[in-house]
């Protein structure tokens, strides 16, 4: 039977129609094993705040994050953090989530250390077992980072639906695998999320993006716009996100 590494009470920030919340959970972080990958799972707590029972965590219903999707884990200033506790951010190749802990460093570094010390390791060892000749090499220019492709500066233009939200100004638009999410510029912290299944239309006219959001989204419904020199691009990789989400759907069980 597996272990966890690490056991304990995590809050996880939401953000509904532009109002943010904590949900607070019990986590626990796997390492790696013949048995499983590296993972954190996370379960609800009870109604009246208490723990649930070791026992009955396999009871329950979980959430699974694995750890070979994160990108990149770090401290975070928030000021309305639950009390005696900090905030930090665990960014996946699908999702950010917005954590805090009253140990938060442990926490970081235990994700650390499961999420990256073996890639680490393992380029080491290839250094050490693997000749490195000089070879000439040039700059591709087409070369464009994961960030570069899903990450879209934009500029919030007015409308009703921005207004309620209390948007204003630059933003990061990101288009994840799985959603739609606007970022704050300097720390990179979710802020708003649309999952592609509760946007009603989506559209881009030259250096226009605008989306149509349903009423189930974070956000409420109403039409958000953005101002962005690559709307066409954006919109692209948005109808990409959708189509792949789609097909995964229809895809029949092997």
């Amino acid at each position: 039977m597996e272990r966890p590494v690490k056991d304990g009470i995590l809050y996880v920030q939401h953000c509904k129609f532009g109002k943010r919340s904590w949900r607070k959970m019990r986590a626990q972080l796997f390492a790696a094993s013949p048995s499983g990958v590296a993972r954190m799972e996370k379960f609800d707590v009870r109604d009246d705040g208490t723990v649930l029972e070791k026992t009955s965590l396999r009871r329950c219903a979980r959430r699974v994050i694995r750890l070979s999707d994160c990108v990149s884990v770090g401290p975070v200033g928030i000021e309305s953090c639950p009390k005696a506790t900090a905030a930090f951010y665990l960014t996946t190749t699908e999702k950010s989530y917005v954590l805090a802990a009253e140990q938060r460093d442990e926490w970081i570094a235990q994700l650390c250390q499961l999420a990256f010390q073996g890639a680490k390791e393992m380029a080491q060892s290839s250094a050490r077992t693997q000749p490195s000749p000089t070879v000439p090499m040039e700059e591709n220019s087409l070369y464009s980072s994961w960030q570069d492709l899903t990450e879209f500066p934009v500029l919030v233009v007015r409308t009703d639906a921005a207004a309620r939200c209390g948007l204003h100004g630059h933003y990061l638009l990101s288009a994840l695998p799985e959603s739609l999410t606007l970022k704050d510029p300097q720390s990179r912290q979710p802020l708003l999320t649309w999952p592609y299944p509760f946007l009603r239309k989506f559209g881009q006219d030259q250096t226009i993006f605008s989306i149509e959001a349903g009423r189930r989204s974070d956000s409420g419904e109403g039409t958000f716009t953005f101002s962005t020199p690559r709307a066409p691009e954006l919109c692209r990789a948005v109808a990409t996100a959708i189509t792949c989400q789609q097909q995964g759907k229809d895809a029949p069980d092997p």
